[in-house]
C-alpha cells in the first residue's frame, strides 16, 4: 500500500466528488430526457405498473411477498428520481395513462 501525502488525499477527494455530482447531473439530465417524451413516460408507467409501486406487496406467503417487495423496492426508486427531477412531468403521465385506460 501507497503511503499518500494528505494533499494527495485530498485531491484525490475532490476529484471523486466532482465526479460525482457530474454523474449525479447526467443521471438527472437522462431522467428528464426520458420524461420529456411521450414514449419515456410511457415506458417509465409501464415499469411502475410491473413493479407495482401503488399495489400491496403482500401474498400471505412470506417468499412471495418478499419477492413483491423487492420489485416493489426497485419501482420506488424510479418513481423517487422522477418526483426529485422533474414532478411536473408525473401529473403528465398519469394524465396520459388515465386517458390510454379509457381507450
Amino acid at each position: 500500500m501507497t503511503d499518500l501525502e494528505p494533499e494527495e488525499i485530498e485531491r484525490l477527494s475532490e476529484e471523486a466528488h466532482k465526479k460525482s455530482i457530474e454523474l449525479k447531473k447526467r443521471d438527472d439530465q437522462d431522467i428528464e430526457n426520458i420524461m420529456n417524451t411521450e414514449s419515456g413516460r410511457r415506458f417509465i408507467w409501464s415499469l411502475l405498473e410491473e413493479t407495482k409501486v401503488f399495489a400491496s406487496s403482500f401474498t400471505g406467503d412470506n417468499n412471495s411477498t418478499n419477492f413483491n417487495e423487492g420489485q416493489r423496492n426497485a419501482g420506488l426508486r424510479v418513481f423517487s428520481r422522477v418526483m426529485a427531477v422533474c414532478p411536473d412531468m408525473w401529473l403528465v403521465m398519469a394524465k396520459e395513462a388515465k386517458e390510454e385506460e379509457k381507450q
